[in-house]
């Protein structure tokens, strides 16, 4: 049986798929791995880091042929379009194909009928974005928690027989590589990551992003780290982001925009407090169960909305005159809401994430195994 683990969107989604691919090779199970661009290379290095002896052939797809002659006239407004469609006879060839982005599902008749697409999601957050109609095209999907399990059940896009709780690779594949890291800040004060969205009509950082830096610049109780989802600044200029970074403060307001730091947990690890609003980061942040603060930039009625569920796991702010308050405050607070951020950790990524990709791997397997058993019998 011919399996890839394919990764056509950002590098970052490498983290939470490429360690499944490791422990179903560790079982005596061939893989292949294919990547859209260069960029993937050093994370796919990461992950090998982890997995000693792990070293899957790789194919490096890029956009090529007609899907490059089209994209670059604008005819895609999906990205990993033009990808996808390039590579289709390269993709026929597989009995299983294992994604962690939803866009494959474009070219699902255009596969085999014996191809198997298998999905693998890239976060945990409380958001309906994490309950997609287009998960009805998978033959079947890994879930991270029960959270997620029962609401998708709810929705209708995943299916008895046809999925896997298995926990959140990411925290799994980042214990392993647990290195000595040194501090992002070396001075001794608390240190907050603001971690805003990328989706503008969601995000916190139009409305809030430079008065919190401007607020930090200007006081010396704090160090910042502003690391917002990579997408936010994506298509941004060269001058935009200039002008963002430009606002650091050394030794006290450190500013990511882009680098491998915003994926490998550097900053949700080393932090001690957390600002954000309705990214999925919280959940890794949660993973060692700290005070956090959200801010409410849309003056959304979210009390009792399922897609906030994470908002109850902090002080939630309409008006960021309330935040010098707020962060002085989380400390003393937190014990208000350490149950709870450990309660919904574990339905979220269920529980000790230890051994996420090994169940992810078996549970794949047996569902292939399962599925030609019941293909050779006419099932």
């Amino acid at each position: 049986m011919r399996i890839l683990f394919l990764f056509i969107g950002e590098p970052h989604h490498l983290f939470h798929a490429l360690p499944i691919a490791a422990e179903m090779a560790a079982t005596g199970q061939p893989v292949e791995v294919a990547v859209a661009s260069e960029d993937h290379l050093p994370v796919v290095q990461q992950v090998m880091l982890a997995y000693p002896g792990f070293a899957p052939q790789i194919t490096l797809l890029g956009q090529k042929g007609i899907a490059r002659w089209l994209r670059a006239r604008g005819l895609f407004r999906n990205p990993r379009l033009p990808t996808l469609m390039g590579a289709i006879s390269f993709l026929r060839r597989f009995d299983a194909i294992v994604v962690p982005e939803r866009t494959t599902t474009a070219i699902r008749h255009f596969l085999p009928r014996r191809t198997r697409l298998i999905f693998t999601p890239h976060g945990a957050g409380d958001r309906a974005i994490t309950f997609d109609a287009r998960d009805r095209h998978f033959d079947f999907a890994l879930v991270a928690g029960e959270k997620s399990e029962r609401r998708m059940i709810e929705a209708g896009t995943i299916r008895p027989g046809h999925y896997a709780v298995t926990g959140y690779v990411k925290l799994d594949l980042m214990r392993r590589l647990q290195r000595s890291r040194r501090p992002i800040f070396a001075n001794g004060r608390p240190t907050i990551l603001y971690a805003p969205h990328f989706r503008r009509d969601l995000s916190s950082w139009d409305r809030f992003g430079r008065a919190i830096i401007d607020w930090f610049a200007a006081q010396d109780r704090y160090n910042l780290v502003v690391a917002p989802h990579v997408r936010l600044f994506a298509d941004a200029s060269v001058a935009e982001r200039g002008e963002v970074e430009r606002l650091a403060v050394p030794g006290k307001i450190h500013i990511d925009l882009g680098s491998e730091r915003l994926f490998d947990m550097s900053y949700t690890s080393g932090a001690d407090l957390y600002l954000g609003d309705v990214s999925s980061q919280v959940y890794e942040f949660l993973a060692t169960p700290r005070p956090c603060v959200f801010l409410n930039a849309h003056r959304v009625e979210w009390a009792g909305d399922p897609d906030y569920l994470f908002w109850t796991l902090g002080d939630v702010l309409d008006d960021l005159a309330e935040l010098p308050a707020a962060l002085d405050a989380a400390p003393g607070r937190h014990p208000i809401y350490a149950g709870a951020q450990r309660a919904r950790l574990a339905e979220s990524i269920g529980g000790d994430p230890t051994g996420a990709a090994a169940r992810g791997a078996k549970a794949i397997l047996h569902f292939l195994a399962k599925d030609a058993a019941q293909d050779k019998s006419g099932g």
